[in-house]
Order: C-alpha cells, then structure tokens, then sequence
C-alpha cells in the first residue's frame, strides 16, 4: 500500500470495516497538500473514518461496498467517488469479491480554487448528504486511471503539485451538473442489513428460502433490487457466497466434495459442480491441486 496519509484505527480479524470502532478516526494529510494511495484490497484500507481533506478515489479492479454516512453503496470497477472532509465512511467486502482503488487527496484550499475555475458553487459538492459518485466508462475510464497513477509517480513536492494543479479540475469536472455526471443510488437500509446477515453460514446455507424471509418483501421485489443495486439475481448471490465457503473447505482437504456439497446447501452434486467451475473456473480437485500443491489427497 502506497500512503502519503497519517492517521488510526483497526479492523477486525477478516479485514472488515464499516462500522466505527469508538472514535472515528481523523486522517490528516503528512505535510503535504496532496496525497496519492494505490491500495490493492479492503484489507489494506483505513477502517471507518472521517479526515481533513478531500479526496478522489477510482475502483481499478473489483466489487465492495462503501460505508458513506449511515448508508451504502455499491463500488464496482469504474466507480469514480468524490470524498468530502465532514464524510465517515470505509469499505467493506461484498461476498468473496475485493476491490483495488487508486486515491488522491488534497486540502480544502485546493479544492476552493478548483470550484473557481470550474465556475461551480463549493455547495453543489458539499451539501450532499451523500458523496457524489458516478460510473466512468472506456476511454475516460482509462484517461483517468492513467493520470491517477501519474500522480504516484511523482515524488512528493513541486512537480506533484503542479501536475495536481492540472488534472485536479478534470476531475471534478466530472461531479458538476450536466451530462458528465452520471450519480448512483446508494443501497437501501434494509438491503445492506440483509448482505450482512447473508454472510451467516446459517443463512446463505440456507439458501433462497432464507434470504426471502429476512428481506421480508416480495420475491418479485427482492430480484427487481437484486438487478438494480448488485447487478446479480439473489440466486447469483447465494451461490456466490456459498462458494467462497465451499473453496474455504476444500483447501482444508478434510472433507470429501460430496460432503462439502452438502455443507454448503447443495442437494446436488452435478450441479455444485458446474457452479464452481463456473466461479472459479475449474473442478474443485484441480482447484486444491492448484492451490495447496502437494498437501494431503486430491479429491474429486
């Protein structure tokens, strides 16, 4: 992890953020007016927290989901985020996916000058109750990822702030009002409560039945939101979950697959297989083998 950031905190044993943890911590920036940060997991973020300048972050590979003022919001590659210094948020694991963002911050003098020269009232970005968040696609997508990590090139000082002072308004140019900005909606409370309880063992096991009963709406309407907010159906998810468990149990070699089948809420053996080779893109023998090479038996 590449930080030009000081500050504290904690996660808990899986990495995992999004709540606070007593005080919020307050990340300041170490001497600098700007600062740059390539972080390639969840793990290796800041737990929930708030700070003293205002950032930018890119989501270069991956899924998650961002923890932003008592709400969340699905992060997926392209997401390009505009962070305010009175924002708490953090970032969390969504099923067996991770994220890499790339980061740059700088201080809220910079970012007065910037809403100069955009000719955007600073209250557009920050009367928001949420941070303003919009989708990128190909090729300004690839334009602002490469000029992200052009910023990280730099050594700290006056080369870095100089090019910060040009690319800085391009950034922001895509969060004012018009057809560059392109906002998300944030995931419903009660959404985001049932992806947490859905990591339960006992609940995604379960399965379809049980993910229905602690959304306590419709079928209809829990697959219509599945589609909208996560771009997958509530079986996808499920399946996708259990997965992540069912590879946790084969690389502990101590079950046979069949057993591990049922473990994870399968009645089916045929079709636990076709749904791990299509997640991870092989049979769970040759997964072992290629994961844990040369350690105990290979089942199949």
């Amino acid at each position: 992890m590449n930080s030009d950031l000081r500050g504290c905190g904690c996660r808990d044993k899986e990495g995992r953020g999004g709540k606070p943890c007593g005080e919020v911590p307050r990340l300041t920036l170490k001497g600098e007016e700007c600062g740059f940060q390539h972080q390639f997991s969840v793990r290796e973020t800041y737990p929930f927290h708030t700070h003293t300048f205002y950032e930018f972050f890119l989501i270069n590979k991956g899924k998650g989901i961002h923890r932003i003022n008592g709400s969340s919001v699905l992060l997926s590659e392209g997401s390009f985020v505009f962070v305010r210094p009175s924002d708490r948020h953090g970032y969390d694991f969504l099923n067996q996916y991770d994220l890499e963002l790339i980061n740059i911050s700088f201080l809220p003098s910079i970012f007065e000058k910037i809403c100069g020269l955009l000719g955007c009232a600073p209250s557009f970005f920050t009367d928001s109750p949420l941070c303003l968040q919009t989708e990128l696609a190909e090729p300004v997508l690839s334009d602002i990822r490469e000029k992200m990590l052009h910023v990280g090139g730099l050594e700290p000082g006056a080369a870095r702030r100089l090019y910060l002072n040009a690319v800085l308004p391009y950034f922001l140019y895509h969060f004012c009002p018009g057809p560059a900005l392109q906002e998300v909606d944030p995931l419903p409370g009660w959404l985001s409560s049932l992806i947490r309880r859905m990591e339960e063992p006992e609940n995604f096991i379960e399965g379809l039945p049980r993910l229905i009963s602690l959304a306590n709406v419709s079928q209809e309407y829990l697959n219509r939101s599945f589609r909208r907010y996560l771009h997958m159906s509530p079986t996808e998810f499920i399946n996708m979950r259990r997965m992540d468990f069912a590879a946790s149990l084969i690389l502990e070699n101590r079950m046979e697959i069949i057993d591990i089948c049922q473990e994870c809420g399968f009645r089916n053996l045929s079709y636990f297989y076709r749904v791990f080779q299509r997640q991870y893109g092989c049979a769970p023998g040759e997964f072992l083998r290629k994961n844990r090479p040369g350690r105990g038996s290979e089942r199949q």
